[in-house]
Order: structure tokens, then sequence, then C-alpha cells
């Protein structure tokens, strides 16, 4: 579990070392904790003397300040944003933004809503239980609409998983986590003005159960983090950099050079899966063993991409059929995108609308993926999401245990 950020970004041109109660903007914002970080950034909660309110400030590493995508993505969201379209609610806005001058170098800082955890820190925290289906319905309508907006302004996210979906707090909800707790364990014993003092143990991971559950009662979330993102005007786009367990085949045996549409379609239905099941729709660590669960769930790859899978042969054969490897009892079995939707309600029509929707977004011809627009007006969206989308909705707080089986046990019980 990483606490803090890689001390060896504290240099000219890296992060900025920042302190509790130092100011930022004219003394417009006061540094109160730590968020947490990202790659190139440090996020941290202030408080905004102008309105009295709590809010996010993310200061990016110095050399990346200069042509920050993400930056040029936030512009264009707010240019182009739109109230009206429910869609706006679930993505996170940029309020403010200015340069810092600091030791390393002149950082771009940019101030967002203040938001809860993220639906990674659910996941992790309660992994054995999942949540009641009404909710995760919820909050999969919700992702939906957020990517449609994103996707009608000509925005990929290009990166989608649920470390990226945060959670709002609810307005009624006390927030006071106490004083925040600092480091210096980690540090030179000798000062430098390019390094911080001490280290902040980010708030994120200080999060209480009963907090993250009160988040979850009834959940909006915020799609944030476009770092990864991609427009047709970027002349420089960032290249791709997501999760391999995101990504479609020509995401993992090609060099796609950037984000697209159809990334974030195939993406999105393996987090909607996630959500929906507290499992994982193809989710392996490594590359061969992605391409073998896509290729049990979905079948053969078309060419050139299957003769370009270099170790194929010690899953499959040249028809696309499981092989024995040494070392295993059996040989794998395929399954179905409707047989993986089977298990999650006892409504056969509500499962069949999900494999159906799923069947749209992963298709390996990229071209005729679904787009965020037909998701929207998909049968298991507006039948089975809609209904839990309000706000006067009341959804059930209980959720259902998990029983993890071990490989034993799961054989014992299929024979």
């Amino acid at each position: 579990m990483v606490f803090f950020e890689n001390l060896l970004n504290y240099k000219p041109g890296g992060l900025h070392p920042v302190h509790i109660g130092d100011t930022f903007a004219e003394g417009r914002y006061e540094v109160i904790d730590k968020l947490g970080h990202g790659c190139s950034s440090t996020i941290w909660l202030v408080r905004d003397s102008t309105t009295a309110n709590y809010v996010s400030l993310k200061i990016i590493e110095a050399c990346r300040s200069e042509s920050p995508s993400e930056f040029a993505v936030l512009k264009h969201l707010e240019a182009t944003y739109d109230a009206e379209d429910e869609g706006s609610q679930y993505v996170v806005r940029m309020l403010d933004h200015f340069v810092h001058e600091g030791p390393n170098g002149a950082h771009l800082c940019i101030v967002q809503e203040l938001l809860g955890p993220s639906l990674t820190l659910d996941l992790e925290r309660f992994y054995d239980s999942a949540l009641p289906s009404e909710t995760a319905s919820r909050l999969v309508g919700q992702l939906v609409l957020a990517v449609d907006y994103l996707h009608k302004r000509g925005v990929a996210h290009g990166d989608l998983h649920t470390g990226n979906i945060l959670l709002c707090i609810p307005s009624t909800l006390n927030f006071d986590f106490g004083s925040p707790i600092t480091d210096n364990r980690r540090l030179p014993t000798t000062p430098t003005p390019h390094m911080p003092k001490y280290l902040v143990i980010p708030l994120v991971r200080r999060f209480t159960n009963s907090f993250i559950w009160s988040c979850m009662l009834k959940p909006q979330i915020k799609l944030c983090d476009f770092s990864e993102s991609y427009m047709a005007s970027m002349t420089t786009p960032p290249r791709l950099a997501c999760p391999h367990i995101l990504r479609p085949p020509e995401g993992i045996l090609t060099q796609l050079p950037h984000a697209t549409l159809a990334l974030d379609i195939w993406a999105l239905a393996v987090v909607m899966y996630q959500i929906l099941t507290n499992g994982e729709l193809l989710f392996f660590q490594f590359d061969d063993y992605i391409l073998e669960a896509i290729t049990l769930t979905l079948g053969k790859f078309p060419e050139p991409l299957w003769s370009s899978w270099s170790n194929r042969a010690e899953f499959f054969d040249d028809d696309g059929n499981p092989v024995h490897r040494p070392g295993q009892s059996d040989t794998a079995s395929m399954t179905s995108l409707s047989e993986k939707a089977e298990g999650r309600t006892d409504d056969k029509q509500e499962n069949a609308a999900l494999a159906a929707m799923l069947e749209m977004m992963l298709r390996y011809d990229a071209e005729s993926r679904s787009s965020s627009s037909d998701l929207v007006q998909c049968e298991w969206i507006v039948e089975y999401c809609r209904p839990y989308m309000g706000d006067d909705v009341i959804l059930p707080e209980e959720r259902t245990k998990v029983v993890y089986l071990t490989e034993k046990e799961s054989c014992a019980r299929n024979t």
C-alpha cells in the first residue's frame, strides 16, 4: 500500500514541497490536509478564504506544467459546460487555476470541488460483501451518463477505472477527520529546499469505514482525472497508459498512440461488471492471462491480432480452442457473457439485457462497438438503472455477503 508520493520526484522540475498551513493564490487557499497523490501531482484539501468552502487543490509537477493535457481538457469542458445535460453532474469541474512559483519551478495548480473516497477504496474495504443490486445499478447508470457527457464533447477519458470514480460527500455529513498525520522518517537528514520537511498521510487512507458507508447510502459519483485523456485538437496527446486489464486486444497487442472513444467503451464494460458483481470481467495481472480470459469469454481474436499474440499456442490451438497446460488439472473452459451475467439477479430478462449490452461494448471490431449515446438508450440502462437514479429513491442498505471459494472448493461445487 503506497501512502506517499515518490521522494525522488521532489527535485527541480518535479513536485512542489507543500506543508500544512501553506497558502496559494495570494493567500486565497490555505492547506488543511493532504488528500492524495498521482504519478505527477499531489492533491491537497484547502480552504477557500473567498467562499469559506473546502476544495481540492491539485499541484502538478513543474516539468508537466508547461504543456498540461489535463488542463486543456478541463478548459474545454468548462467552455462546453451544459448544466441541462444530466451527465454534467457526474463529471468533476474545475473551479479555478493558477501558476505557483516554487523551489522546483513553476507549477500549474488546479482547484476542483472536494470529493470523497473512490469506488476502489469502497471495493477494498468491503471486499467481502457486494453492493445491493439497486445501488450498483445506480452507480453504473451515473457512470454511463458521465462517459456519454465526455464523448459528446469529443473527449476520450483514457483511464476509466474505479480509482478515478469518486463519491460525493453528502451535504449533511460531517467530514472532520482531525489533525493531519505527518511523517518525516523517510526524508533525508539534511534539509533541502527541494523537499518538504515532512510527508503527510493522505486523507483517503484515513477515511473511516462508516464515512465510506455513509457516502454509499445514496451515492453520486464524479468521474475525474483527465491526465490520460484525448481530444482530436491535441497536437501532442498523452500516450496511452491505462492498465492493460482495461484494454481491448488491440490495446495490448499493438501500440495505440492515445486514448480513443472505442477504448473507453471497452474499459467501461469491464468497470461496470466490476461494480455490479464486486468482481472482475477480464481481470488478471499479466497480459497472457488477460488475453486468455478475453478469448475464453468472447472467442478467437480476428487477424492480425490472433497471430500477433506470441504466446497464444500455450493457451489455445489455431481455431481458438483451449489447450491443456502442464501443471493444470483441467483444461480451461469457455464462458459466455450470458453465463457471466446469469448469477447477478434472479431476473432472467434483466440478466439477458445486461449480457446484450456488454456484447455491444466488447466487440473486437472497435468501429462496431456501441457508442455512449447508444448505451444511454439501451434496455438495461433504461429499465434497470433509471429507476434507481433519482434523488428521492430509497435504496437498501444491507450488503450481500460474498463467499470466496478456494480452487478445490470451486471444482467440487462444479462437479
